[in-house]
């Protein structure tokens, strides 16, 4: 039963990613499942519960991708380590979680004054992911410095997936370049700024 569930989720998500939500009906879902009409309402009987599995799985699968990247654990005094494993985790976001994305993008803007999206907008990163490996790295204000750098993030992510950049190989030096200016003006507590850089 909770492989039929899961197959719902990921159909849902398909078929938001590729057409919109405004295209989420049981019957797409259905579908897109290669399940007999009727299976999707037997188990979200309402298109609400069937937003609610579709979110609900989107969020565990994008917090499932946060998690085994490694940002949350960073203990590293050098913000470059906070740099590359963004970059990696760009790269990784565009292989695996494409429509993904743009099924979290296209529900966020649905849902928005509807419900609560608050959990759906800290499922690809948060900034409490962030603030301790700044911390770590000596920044003096770890939390304004991790808004920062997830504004950065989710907009290049943003424009490698759905804008400006879809389609073109990836850059991680000019990603990690501009991941490094979201820091670069916040005040380092030791002797040395970010990336060795005196002020």
């Amino acid at each position: 039963m909770e492989d039929r569930r899961t197959l719902i989720a990921d159909s849902a998500i398909e078929v938001v990613a590729r057409d919109g939500v405004r295209a989420l009906t049981h019957r797409a879902v259905d579908s897109e499942a290669g399940l007999p009409s009727g299976s999707t309402s037997y188990y979200c009987r309402t298109r609400a519960q069937l937003i609610t599995l579709t979110v609900d799985r989107l969020i565990s699968l994008l917090r499932g991708f946060v998690e085994v990247s490694g940002i949350q654990e960073l203990d590293s005094s050098d913000a470059d380590d906070v740099l590359s494993t963004l970059t990696s985790m760009v790269d990784g976001l565009l292989a695996d979680y494409r429509g993904e994305l743009a099924a979290r993008w296209a529900l966020i803007v649905e849902l928005t004054g509807e419900a609560d999206t608050t959990d759906l907008v800290a499922s690809l990163l948060d900034p409490s992911d962030l603030a301790s490996a700044l911390d770590a790295a000596g920044l003096r204000d770890p939390a304004s410095a991790a808004l920062d750098l997830l504004t950065v993030f989710e907009g290049l992510v943003w424009e490698h997936a759905l804008g400006r950049l879809a389609g073109q190989d990836v850059d991680t030096a000019r990603d990690a370049g501009l991941l490094g200016s979201a820091l670069a003006r916040h005040e380092h507590r030791g002797p040395r700024n970010l990336f060795g850089l005196r002020r």
